[in-house]
């Protein structure tokens, strides 16, 4: 690891004076604290921490460790869940523990709508009736990205989101000279797309003004098509999306250019209701999240980026991007963080998972040097830090619980658990002593 951390950090030094950005130094909330987040779940994930004081309590650990934004999951599917009552207790609550939030509106652009009883509700919620997709092999998908009730929907749930009562826990943050609200749209800036009709001749719309001619496209992916009319996305033998994950496929250039297109989508219909929302409230920055660093090298991302049409584009309507890394960066993955920021010009966010390689003794040479691995690469490639997560479950849960079975826990006893909080809390300090040398040298 030490090896690692040097190479990491040189890289780092590099790649400095390249950021170009609105302001500089990391996002400071109102107060003036430099923004560190962490993905907490108070409701609906945990059922065993249904009481409000379980959450108090953690929530006051987490602000003892420095933390003080929570990244909420808050999609519509939740609010009418007890008619806003988990929402509303979850701002409540990060209130009185000195703590600001940042809820994720919809999951992967409203893919929270399904046939039946949330179909129904929605129609009384919003007066839209969803549409949905089809899936390449025929079956039915989620709603259509681009149809005007996800627009209408997106739009009307950002505004009851921010217009609530008891949504003044919402994340405020100093940006040009004013202290913003910030708001995201979507957890996973991403669709698993659809296979229909009209899609598709959108699809075919967006080729025919990438390439001009049908001869420059059949270079480009090597097929013999006689016109755009015989593009059909459907035809897994060019559109062959296992393949072309397992990078085995014919012709990988024409699912490139699908996951392009279907990015480009998911961006226009996430700016279009960032737009529409900020003619109401012209002050709100948008976050952008997704599941993985820019051009990741780990295999599931990949997969990801391609399965859910997750190119970095599909984020360029953001103000702010917040990334789940996989752990730090390669040199690869910070080069095109640097490149992605200097074509946007965007603030990023940079959070790691707690894995289960966090449990480590903080007496170890390894905690120390994980430590400032993290921590020092927060502080020099991003705008801000924080972890996936806290208390999820499965493979990042580092919160034990005495009411969950041996199975559910994955092997997360509570000793395992202190050990990564530890380290959490050790990374966590380490990233606060950088910010505030860098603004005392400053000065």
């Amino acid at each position: 690891m030490t090896t690692l951390l040097v190479v990491a950090l040189a890289i780092m030094a590099a790649l400095q004076p390249v950021r170009a950005q609105p302001e500089t130094g990391p996002l400071r909330l109102a107060n003036g604290e430099p923004l560190m987040c962490v993905y907490f779940f108070p409701h609906w994930w945990e059922p065993w921490k249904s009481s409000d004081d379980a959450v108090r309590h953690d929530l006051r650990r987490l602000r003892a460790m420095g933390f003080n934004t929570l990244l909420l999951d808050m999609e519509w599917s939740q609010a009418i869940d007890g008619d806003w009552r988990w929402v509303d207790r979850a701002h409540r609550l990060a209130a009185e523990a000195g703590m600001s939030v940042v809820p994720w509106l919809s999951p992967k652009t409203w893919s929270d709508v399904s046939p039946g009883d949330r179909e129904r509700l929605a129609k009384r919620w919003f007066g839209v009736d969803f549409h949905y997709g089809v899936s390449q092999d025929g079956k039915r998908a989620s709603p259509l990205v681009w149809d005007p009730c996800v627009y209408t929907a997106g739009v009307k749930y950002a505004l009851m989101y921010l217009e609530r009562p008891l949504s003044g826990a919402l994340l405020r943050i100093r940006w040009q000279g004013r202290i913003r609200p910030v708001v995201s749209l979507s957890v996973e800036s991403a669709r698993d797309g659809s296979f229909d009709a009209r899609t598709n001749a959108m699809f075919r719309s967006w080729a025919k003004r990438k390439y001009g001619t049908i001869a420059a496209l059949n270079r480009a992916w090597g097929t013999p098509y006689a016109g755009f009319a015989s593009i059909d996305p459907c035809d897994s033998s060019i559109f062959d999306y296992r393949g072309t994950v397992e990078r085995r496929a014919d012709h990988p250039a024409a699912v490139e250019d699908h996951v392009a297109f279907r990015s480009a989508v998911v961006n226009d219909v996430l700016k279009r209701i960032a737009r529409a929302v900020r003619r109401k409230h012209p002050d709100v920055l948008f976050m952008a999240e997704v599941p993985y660093q820019y051009e990741a090298e780990h295999p599931d991302a990949r997969s990801y980026r391609i399965d859910y049409g997750s190119n970095p584009e599909a984020c360029d309507y953001a103000d702010i991007v917040l990334f789940r890394c996989t752990g730090p960066l390669s040199s690869s993955e910070i080069e095109a963080l640097a490149r992605h920021r200097r074509r946007t010009g965007q603030r990023f966010i940079l959070t790691y998972r707690t894995y289960s390689d966090w449990d480590l003794a903080p007496d170890s040479p390894a905690f120390a040097q994980s430590a400032r691995l993290y921590a020092d690469q927060a502080a020099a490639l991003g705008d801000g830090f924080g972890f996936y997560s806290f208390n999820e479950m499965v493979d990042t849960h580092v919160a034990h619980s005495t009411a969950m079975s041996d199975e559910q826990q994955h092997g997360w006893t509570a000793e395992r658990s202190e050990r990564a909080i530890g380290l959490m809390a050790a990374m966590t300090k380490r990233y606060l002593e950088l910010m505030a040398n860098a603004a005392h040298a400053s000065n």
